[in-house]
């Protein structure tokens, strides 16, 4: 299969909303259109997509992250392939193509964080070169805006 990773538009949010559903997250074309606008205009951050036959197949999102502890590094806050698109490397090239976004920005490090849920990118990304460093667990705590 022919596809190609180029930068996010606004064009493609129907389709990048639509894959974040796949994902697991109930989100709306309209909030996916309200972040992607800030993350396109973000320095700090790069929206990527993989497209063939003008259909969006995948997305990732690559973060310029500062570190007190450790400084700057390059961090993956979000990847997807279409469930139709899997195995047929979308996945390698966006994150191939973050690796290079990293590296064009002096990074020498990229994180990814999966969901323990998710089986499939455990094995994915030691695949790919990524050693897996450290567990953790995830608390949120809404806040209240009232205040």
């Amino acid at each position: 299969m022919q596809f190609e990773v180029i930068p996010a538009s606004l064009d493609n949010t129907d389709a990048i909303a639509h894959l974040t559903l796949e994902l697991g997250y109930e989100v709306s074309v309209e909030d996916t259109r309200v972040w992607l606008r800030e993350l396109i205009a973000s320095p700090v951050h790069l929206v990527l997509v993989a497209v063939t036959d003008s259909s969006v197949c995948g997305w990732l999102v690559i973060e310029k992250r500062l570190f007190l502890e450790s400084g700057f590094a390059a961090e993956i806050t979000g990847l997807v392939v279409g469930v139709n698109f899997r195995r047929q490397g979308i996945a390698e090239a966006l994150v191939n193509s973050a690796e290079l976004w990293g590296r064009e920005h002096g990074l020498t490090r990229l994180f990814v964080r999966s969901n323990v849920a998710r089986d499939a990118s455990h094995a994915f990304y030691p695949s790919i070169g990524f050693n897996l460093s450290k567990t953790s667990h995830v608390y949120v705590k809404p806040i209240d805006l009232s205040h």
